[in-house]
C-alpha cells in the first residue's frame, strides 16, 4: 500500500509549490513514471542513470523489497523535481540510524535528482530541502556516485545552511572524450601518439591481409545480440573472476531490462566489431541527449595483437562523430587505457546529510572529526 503526504511549503512568483512523498513498492515509480520521463525530456542534465525505467530495473534487481521513497515538487500540476530514495535501517560507523540513500551500486554508475531546467526547476530543490528537514523519520540521508555540477550538490548546500552536519567524500573520477567533428581534428584521438601509430599500423596491416573490419551498431534489445555481448565478456578475466554479468542473475536481470527499456525509448547502442566475421569487441552502449556512454565493454583476449578493445574505440568515435554526438562518457573510473583517449575527466562524490543531535551527530563526529584526527596523530607519530 502506498502512503502519500503533500506540504504546501514553498511558492514561486504566483503559484504554491507542491512537496509530495510517496512511499511503497515499484508501483510508486510506476505511477509517476510518465510524468518523470517527460521531467527528464526538460531536465538541466538528463542522463540515462537518473530515469524512471534505470531506477526500477535497478531496485527490481538488487533490492525488490526495499521501500521506495520518492519525493516530487510539481507546481500547477507542472512536474518540477524528482528524487528516488530508499528508506531503511542502517549502521554508519556503529551508529544505528534510519536513513534514507541513494537506489545505487556499482552498476547504477551515477546519480542525481531530476529538476526542471526553469527557474522554478531551481526553486524547487530547496522546497524539496524544506520539506525533508521538516521531517523526523529519518537520520541520515546518503547520497552516493553524484556527479559534480550536480542538482543534489544545491540540496546538499541547502542543508549545510540549514545547520545540518554535511560530508562530502570525493569518489572516483569519470573520463570523458569530447569529439571533433572535423574529420582531420578527429585523426588526432587518441592523445597518445603511440597508440595512435599502433592502430594505424594495425589497419594498414589487416588491409594488406585482406582482412574486412566491420562495425555495427544495434538499438534493439535482440536476445540473440544480448546473448552475444554476455559470452564475449565471460570469455575473458572477467568470466574467471566471475565478475561479468553472466555470472549473477540479479545483474543479468538488470542488464536485459535496461536494454529492454533503453531500446523502447530509443537510447540503447549495442556496438560489435567483427574481423572477417569474427566478433573482435562490444560496447553495451547508451546514447542520449549528445553523449555515448558504455556502462558494459568487452573484447576478445584471443586478438591482443590487434588492440581490439581500443580498435573498437576509434571506430565508435568515428560513427559517433558522423551522428554529431559531441562526447564519449566512459563512465568507469579512470585507467590506463582511458587515459589514452583522453585527459578529461569529471569527479563524482559521496554526500551525507546527518540531522543535528543523538545519534546523527555522533554518526558525524565519529567519520568526520574523530577519525581525521587519528589519522593525523597517527601520521604525526
Amino acid at each position: 500500500m502506498s502512503i502519500a503526504e503533500r506540504t504546501m511549503n514553498a511558492s514561486t512568483q504566483s503559484a504554491s509549490m507542491v512537496v509530495m512523498t510517496d512511499c511503497g513498492g515499484l508501483e510508486v515509480i510506476d505511477r509517476w513514471a510518465d510524468k518523470w520521463r517527460k521531467l527528464c525530456h526538460d531536465a538541466v542534465n538528463e542522463q540515462p542513470f537518473y530515469r524512471p525505467e534505470w531506477i526500477r530495473a535497478h531496485i527490481r534487481a538488487f533490492t525488490p523489497q526495499a521501500k521506495i521513497f520518492l519525493l516530487t515538487v510539481t507546481c500547477e500540476g507542472q512536474l518540477l523535481l524528482v528524487l528516488p530514495l530508499l528508506q531503511e535501517r542502517s549502521v554508519f560507523d556503529g551508529v544505528p540510524l534510519r536513513t534514507l540513500r541513494a537506489p545505487v551500486n556499482s552498476h547504477a554508475l551515477r546519480f542525481d535528482a531530476v529538476r526542471h531546467a526553469s527557474a522554478e526547476g531551481e526553486a524547487a530543490v530547496l522546497a524539496a530541502w524544506n520539506h525533508l528537514r521538516q521531517r523526523r523519520d529519518w537520520q541520515l540521508l546518503s547520497l552516493p556516485q553524484v556527479p559534480e555540477g550536480a542538482v543534489l550538490s544545491d540540496l546538499v548546500r541547502a542543508a549545510s545552511q540549514s545547520g545540518f552536519y554535511v560530508g562530502e567524500l570525493p569518489m572516483e573520477q569519470n573520463p570523458y572524450v569530447p569529439l571533433p567533428f572535423d574529420p582531420a581534428a578527429l585523426n588526432t584521438l587518441p592523445i597518445n601518439a603511440r597508440l595512435r601509430s599502433k592502430l594505424r599500423h594495425i589497419s594498414r596491416e589487416l588491409q594488406s591481409q585482406g582482412g574486412e573490419l566491420k562495425l555495427s551498431r544495434v538499438e534493439n534489445a535482440a536476445p540473440s545480440v544480448l546473448q552475444r555481448f554476455y559470452d564475449l565478456e565471460a570469455s575473458g578475466w572477467k568470466g574467471e573472476e566471475k565478475s561479468a554479468i553472466a555470472c549473477n542473475a540479479d545483474t543479468r536481470q538488470f542488464y536485459d531490462e535496461i536494454a529492454v527499456e533503453a531500446a523502447r525509448f530509443g537510447y540503447l547502442c549495442i556496438y560489435s566489431l567483427e574481423l572477417n566475421g569474427e566478433l573482435l569487441a562490444s560496447h553495451f552502449g547508451l546514447s542520449l541527449k549528445g553523449r555515448y556512454y558504455s556502462p558494459k565493454i568487452a573484447h576478445d583476449e584471443k586478438f591482443p595483437q590487434y588492440a581490439p578493445g581500443h580498435l573498437i574505440v576509434r571506430e565508435i568515435l568515428q560513427d559517433c562523430a558522423a551522428r554529431h554526438i559531441p562526447e564519449y562518457d566512459i563512465t568507469g573510473v579512470v585507467d590506463d587505457w582511458k587515459s589514452k583517449w583522453t585527459s578529461q575527466s569529471r569527479t563524482k562524490f559521496k554526500y551525507f546529510i546527518f540531522r543535528p543531535g543523538f545519534p546523527a551527530g555522533l554518526a558525524y563526529a565519529i567519520r568526520f572529526r574523530m577519525r581525521p584526527l587519528v589519522k593525523k596523530l597517527l601520521q604525526r607519530a
